[in-house]
Protein backbone atom coordinates (compact mmCIF):
# COMPACT_ATOMS: atom_id res chain seq x y z
CA UNK A 1 0.00 0.00 0.00
CA UNK A 2 1.17 3.23 -1.07
CA UNK A 3 1.64 6.34 1.18
CA UNK A 4 -1.26 7.80 -0.70
CA UNK A 5 -3.44 5.24 -0.09
CA UNK A 6 -2.95 5.71 3.96
CA UNK A 7 -3.58 8.60 3.93
CA UNK A 8 -6.43 8.52 1.61
CA UNK A 9 -7.42 5.74 4.00
CA UNK A 10 -7.18 7.78 7.40
CA UNK A 11 -7.90 11.27 5.90
CA UNK A 12 -11.70 9.92 4.81
CA UNK A 13 -12.44 8.79 8.00
CA UNK A 14 -12.13 11.93 9.57
CA UNK A 15 -13.87 13.89 7.06
CA UNK A 16 -16.62 11.95 7.68
CA UNK A 17 -16.16 11.98 11.42
CA UNK A 18 -16.12 15.87 10.96
CA UNK A 19 -19.13 15.68 8.62
CA UNK A 20 -21.19 14.09 10.98
CA UNK A 21 -20.14 15.86 13.98
CA UNK A 22 -20.83 19.37 11.37
CA UNK A 23 -24.76 18.40 10.31
CA UNK A 24 -25.33 16.64 14.16
CA UNK A 25 -23.97 19.94 15.40
CA UNK A 26 -26.20 21.94 12.76
CA UNK A 27 -29.51 20.02 13.59
CA UNK A 28 -29.12 21.08 17.25
CA UNK A 29 -28.50 24.15 16.62
CA UNK A 30 -31.79 24.08 14.35
CA UNK A 31 -33.69 22.03 17.35
CA UNK A 32 -31.94 24.64 19.73
CA UNK A 33 -32.96 27.73 18.12
CA UNK A 34 -36.79 25.85 17.32
CA UNK A 35 -37.10 25.42 20.59
CA UNK A 36 -36.18 28.53 21.91
CA UNK A 37 -38.57 30.46 19.65
CA UNK A 38 -41.38 27.89 21.64
CA UNK A 39 -40.13 29.23 24.42
CA UNK A 40 -40.89 32.80 23.30
CA UNK A 41 -43.89 32.04 21.85
CA UNK A 42 -45.15 30.35 25.05
CA UNK A 43 -43.85 32.94 27.23
CA UNK A 44 -45.21 35.49 25.30
CA UNK A 45 -48.66 33.90 25.29
CA UNK A 46 -48.33 33.51 28.67
CA UNK A 47 -47.50 36.89 29.49
CA UNK A 48 -50.39 37.71 27.50
CA UNK A 49 -52.84 35.12 29.26
CA UNK A 50 -51.18 36.37 32.38
CA UNK A 51 -52.16 39.96 31.31
CA UNK A 52 -56.04 39.22 30.50
CA UNK A 53 -55.76 37.42 33.76
CA UNK A 54 -54.98 39.72 36.14
CA UNK A 55 -57.03 42.10 33.99
CA UNK A 56 -60.24 40.33 34.17
CA UNK A 57 -59.38 39.67 38.47
CA UNK A 58 -58.55 43.36 38.82
CA UNK A 59 -62.44 43.95 37.02
CA UNK A 60 -63.81 41.02 38.87
CA UNK A 61 -62.45 42.81 41.93
CA UNK A 62 -63.30 46.32 41.10
CA UNK A 63 -66.61 44.82 40.64
CA UNK A 64 -66.82 43.10 43.97
CA UNK A 65 -65.45 46.71 45.39
CA UNK A 66 -68.42 48.17 43.73
CA UNK A 67 -71.07 45.83 45.06
CA UNK A 68 -70.01 46.54 48.23
CA UNK A 69 -69.95 49.78 48.00
CA UNK A 70 -73.26 49.52 46.48
CA UNK A 71 -74.81 46.92 49.30
CA UNK A 72 -72.92 49.30 52.10
CA UNK A 73 -74.50 52.63 50.81
CA UNK A 74 -78.03 50.38 50.62
CA UNK A 75 -77.65 49.76 54.35
CA UNK A 76 -76.83 52.57 55.50
CA UNK A 77 -79.62 54.73 53.29
CA UNK A 78 -81.98 51.71 55.13
CA UNK A 79 -80.43 52.25 58.50
CA UNK A 80 -80.22 56.66 58.39
CA UNK A 81 -84.45 55.75 57.09
CA UNK A 82 -84.91 53.92 59.88
CA UNK A 83 -83.47 55.71 62.81
CA UNK A 84 -85.25 59.07 60.23
CA UNK A 85 -88.38 56.65 61.16
CA UNK A 86 -87.65 56.21 64.92
CA UNK A 87 -86.96 59.66 65.26
CA UNK A 88 -90.22 60.84 63.83
CA UNK A 89 -92.61 58.17 65.98
CA UNK A 90 -90.38 59.49 69.10
CA UNK A 91 -90.27 63.18 68.59
CA UNK A 92 -94.26 62.59 67.58
CA UNK A 93 -94.73 60.89 71.15
CA UNK A 94 -93.33 63.75 72.79
CA UNK A 95 -95.39 66.41 71.64
CA UNK A 96 -98.37 64.04 72.06
CA UNK A 97 -96.87 63.90 75.79
CA UNK A 98 -96.45 67.77 76.17
CA UNK A 99 -100.03 68.03 75.03
CA UNK A 100 -101.47 66.01 77.91
CA UNK A 101 -99.27 68.11 79.98
CA UNK A 102 -100.69 71.31 79.10
CA UNK A 103 -103.83 69.67 79.72
CA UNK A 104 -103.38 68.74 83.19
CA UNK A 105 -101.89 71.89 83.85
CA UNK A 106 -104.54 73.49 82.74
CA UNK A 107 -106.82 71.70 84.90
CA UNK A 108 -104.85 72.09 87.63
CA UNK A 109 -104.62 75.90 86.94
CA UNK A 110 -108.34 75.52 87.40
CA UNK A 111 -108.57 73.84 90.36
CA UNK A 112 -106.40 76.16 92.30
CA UNK A 113 -108.12 79.16 91.30
CA UNK A 114 -109.26 81.01 94.07
CA UNK A 115 -112.13 82.61 91.71
CA UNK A 116 -114.25 79.23 91.47
CA UNK A 117 -116.21 77.45 94.04
CA UNK A 118 -116.48 74.03 91.97
CA UNK A 119 -119.00 72.03 93.00
CA UNK A 120 -119.14 67.87 93.89
CA UNK A 121 -119.64 67.48 90.14
CA UNK A 122 -117.45 69.79 88.61
CA UNK A 123 -114.80 68.18 91.04
CA UNK A 124 -115.56 64.82 90.00
CA UNK A 125 -115.41 65.66 86.33
CA UNK A 126 -112.32 67.07 86.95
CA UNK A 127 -110.61 64.27 88.91
CA UNK A 128 -111.61 61.98 85.84
CA UNK A 129 -110.05 64.27 83.41
CA UNK A 130 -106.64 64.07 85.30
CA UNK A 131 -107.02 60.62 86.32
CA UNK A 132 -107.79 59.68 82.41
CA UNK A 133 -104.72 62.27 81.15
CA UNK A 134 -102.51 60.85 83.91
CA UNK A 135 -103.12 57.34 82.76
CA UNK A 136 -102.58 58.16 78.95
CA UNK A 137 -99.36 60.46 79.87
CA UNK A 138 -98.01 57.16 81.55
CA UNK A 139 -99.43 54.80 78.97
CA UNK A 140 -97.63 56.85 76.29
CA UNK A 141 -94.36 57.38 78.26
CA UNK A 142 -93.57 53.47 79.72
CA UNK A 143 -94.00 52.07 76.42
CA UNK A 144 -92.15 54.31 73.88
CA UNK A 145 -89.77 53.53 76.69
CA UNK A 146 -89.79 49.92 75.83
CA UNK A 147 -90.35 50.25 72.64
CA UNK A 148 -86.81 52.22 72.40
CA UNK A 149 -85.29 49.14 74.24
CA UNK A 150 -87.01 46.47 72.65
CA UNK A 151 -86.21 47.91 68.92
CA UNK A 152 -82.65 48.06 69.96
CA UNK A 153 -81.82 44.14 70.62
CA UNK A 154 -80.90 41.80 68.08
CA UNK A 155 -81.81 39.30 69.94
CA UNK A 156 -83.40 37.80 73.69
CA UNK A 157 -83.32 34.74 75.30
CA UNK A 158 -85.99 32.22 75.29
CA UNK A 159 -85.67 29.35 77.31
CA UNK A 160 -88.93 29.32 79.69
CA UNK A 161 -91.07 26.31 79.15
CA UNK A 162 -94.62 27.43 79.17
CA UNK A 163 -97.87 25.39 78.99
CA UNK A 164 -99.63 27.18 76.34
CA UNK A 165 -103.40 26.92 76.80
CA UNK A 166 -103.04 27.73 80.62
CA UNK A 167 -100.81 29.99 80.23
CA UNK A 168 -102.95 32.36 77.07
CA UNK A 169 -105.94 31.70 79.90
CA UNK A 170 -104.54 33.70 82.68
CA UNK A 171 -103.28 35.77 80.30
CA UNK A 172 -107.04 36.26 79.51
CA UNK A 173 -107.90 37.14 82.76
CA UNK A 174 -105.61 39.71 83.35
CA UNK A 175 -107.27 41.63 81.26
CA UNK A 176 -110.72 41.15 81.90
CA UNK A 177 -110.61 44.74 84.27
CA UNK A 178 -110.22 46.25 81.11
CA UNK A 179 -113.10 45.26 79.44
CA UNK A 180 -115.93 47.79 78.24
CA UNK A 181 -119.12 47.22 78.06
CA UNK A 182 -121.58 43.66 77.51
CA UNK A 183 -118.42 41.77 75.33
CA UNK A 184 -118.26 38.10 75.15
CA UNK A 185 -114.73 37.05 75.79
CA UNK A 186 -113.20 33.66 75.26
CA UNK A 187 -110.18 31.59 74.33
CA UNK A 188 -109.81 29.07 71.69
CA UNK A 189 -107.40 26.63 71.56
CA UNK A 190 -106.23 23.75 69.22
CA UNK A 191 -103.36 22.42 71.37
CA UNK A 192 -103.57 19.61 73.95
CA UNK A 193 -102.96 21.21 77.78
CA UNK A 194 -100.42 19.29 77.99
CA UNK A 195 -98.82 21.12 75.61
CA UNK A 196 -95.63 23.19 76.15
CA UNK A 197 -93.29 25.58 74.37
CA UNK A 198 -90.47 26.93 74.89
CA UNK A 199 -90.15 30.62 74.38
CA UNK A 200 -89.44 34.27 76.34
CA UNK A 201 -92.57 34.41 78.80
CA UNK A 202 -92.29 38.24 79.73
CA UNK A 203 -92.32 39.10 76.19
CA UNK A 204 -95.11 36.86 74.79
CA UNK A 205 -97.01 38.47 77.88
CA UNK A 206 -96.75 41.74 76.75
CA UNK A 207 -97.66 40.82 73.23
CA UNK A 208 -100.99 39.54 74.27
CA UNK A 209 -102.07 42.01 76.78
CA UNK A 210 -101.22 44.67 74.72
CA UNK A 211 -103.44 43.41 71.77
CA UNK A 212 -106.38 42.16 73.88
CA UNK A 213 -106.02 46.03 75.48
CA UNK A 214 -106.25 47.31 72.07
CA UNK A 215 -109.22 44.97 71.69
CA UNK A 216 -111.23 45.64 74.71
CA UNK A 217 -110.52 49.44 74.02
CA UNK A 218 -112.99 49.60 71.11
CA UNK A 219 -115.15 46.97 71.33
CA UNK A 220 -118.17 47.50 73.17
CA UNK A 221 -119.82 45.07 72.42
CA UNK A 222 -120.13 41.40 69.70
CA UNK A 223 -116.87 39.18 71.02
CA UNK A 224 -113.04 39.27 71.89
CA UNK A 225 -111.75 35.75 70.99
CA UNK A 226 -107.75 34.60 71.11
CA UNK A 227 -107.29 31.90 69.04
CA UNK A 228 -104.02 29.65 69.73
CA UNK A 229 -102.96 26.80 67.31
CA UNK A 230 -99.99 25.42 65.50
CA UNK A 231 -98.79 26.72 62.13
CA UNK A 232 -98.12 24.20 59.18
CA UNK A 233 -94.27 24.46 59.90
CA UNK A 234 -94.49 22.61 63.23
CA UNK A 235 -91.89 24.67 64.90
CA UNK A 236 -94.50 27.72 64.84
CA UNK A 237 -97.38 28.70 66.87
CA UNK A 238 -100.03 31.21 65.82
CA UNK A 239 -102.07 33.81 68.33
CA UNK A 240 -104.83 35.94 66.89
CA UNK A 241 -106.66 38.59 68.72
CA UNK A 242 -109.80 38.68 67.10
CA UNK A 243 -112.78 41.50 68.00
CA UNK A 244 -116.11 43.09 66.83
CA UNK A 245 -114.82 46.87 67.25
CA UNK A 246 -114.77 49.29 65.69
CA UNK A 247 -111.89 48.07 63.77
CA UNK A 248 -108.32 50.22 62.04
CA UNK A 249 -109.92 52.77 59.35
CA UNK A 250 -109.15 52.11 55.79
CA UNK A 251 -106.98 54.61 55.63
CA UNK A 252 -104.38 53.93 58.46
CA UNK A 253 -104.06 50.33 57.99
CA UNK A 254 -100.89 50.18 56.48
CA UNK A 255 -99.26 52.62 58.91
CA UNK A 256 -100.90 50.99 62.26
CA UNK A 257 -97.38 49.75 62.89
CA UNK A 258 -95.58 52.43 61.78
CA UNK A 259 -96.72 56.16 62.78
CA UNK A 260 -98.72 58.46 64.68
CA UNK A 261 -101.49 60.03 62.83
CA UNK A 262 -102.83 63.13 63.51
CA UNK A 263 -105.99 61.34 65.33
CA UNK A 264 -107.22 61.35 68.55
CA UNK A 265 -104.64 59.89 71.63
CA UNK A 266 -106.54 57.11 72.49
CA UNK A 267 -105.39 55.89 68.67
CA UNK A 268 -102.01 56.89 69.22
CA UNK A 269 -101.36 54.59 72.24
CA UNK A 270 -102.79 51.44 70.34
CA UNK A 271 -100.34 52.26 67.57
CA UNK A 272 -97.42 52.85 70.71
CA UNK A 273 -98.95 48.92 71.38
CA UNK A 274 -98.83 47.48 68.14
CA UNK A 275 -95.39 49.06 67.14
CA UNK A 276 -94.03 47.64 70.36
CA UNK A 277 -95.66 44.09 69.84
CA UNK A 278 -94.17 43.86 66.53
CA UNK A 279 -90.40 44.72 67.96
CA UNK A 280 -91.42 41.83 70.53
CA UNK A 281 -92.68 39.64 67.86
CA UNK A 282 -89.65 40.03 65.75
CA UNK A 283 -87.51 38.98 68.94
CA UNK A 284 -89.56 35.56 69.97
CA UNK A 285 -88.61 34.74 66.06
CA UNK A 286 -92.02 35.24 64.07
CA UNK A 287 -94.27 37.77 62.24
CA UNK A 288 -97.14 40.06 62.88
CA UNK A 289 -99.70 41.04 60.39
CA UNK A 290 -103.59 41.98 60.01
CA UNK A 291 -105.76 39.67 58.67
CA UNK A 292 -106.79 41.03 55.59
CA UNK A 293 -109.89 38.87 55.24
CA UNK A 294 -111.41 40.00 58.37
CA UNK A 295 -114.84 41.87 57.33
CA UNK A 296 -116.06 43.22 60.73
CA UNK A 297 -114.14 44.31 63.64
CA UNK A 298 -110.05 43.73 63.81
CA UNK A 299 -108.17 40.45 63.76
CA UNK A 300 -104.03 40.59 64.49
CA UNK A 301 -102.27 37.22 64.15
CA UNK A 302 -98.63 36.55 65.17
CA UNK A 303 -96.38 33.51 65.18
CA UNK A 304 -93.64 32.33 67.38
CA UNK A 305 -90.94 30.19 67.34
CA UNK A 306 -92.21 26.98 69.34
Amino acid sequence: MTTMHVFLHTLIPLVLMALAIGLTALYWRKVVKKNSMLANAQYEQLKSDSEVNLQNQLGQQMEAVHMDRMRDRVAMDRQAHVMNSKLDFYHKVLLEVQTLQECMASYTKLITSTDLQPGQGEWNMVRNELKKRTDQMAEMVNGTLELMDYEDMTEIERNDQIPVNSFCQDVFDSCLTYRDGNVDMRLETCLDDDETVTTNMKCLQKVLVNLLKCSMQFTHEGEIVLVVKRCHQQNELSFAVSDTGLGIPEEAKESAFERIRNTDVSIKIVVVRLRLCRALVRLLGGTIYQDPHRKKGTSIVFTIKA
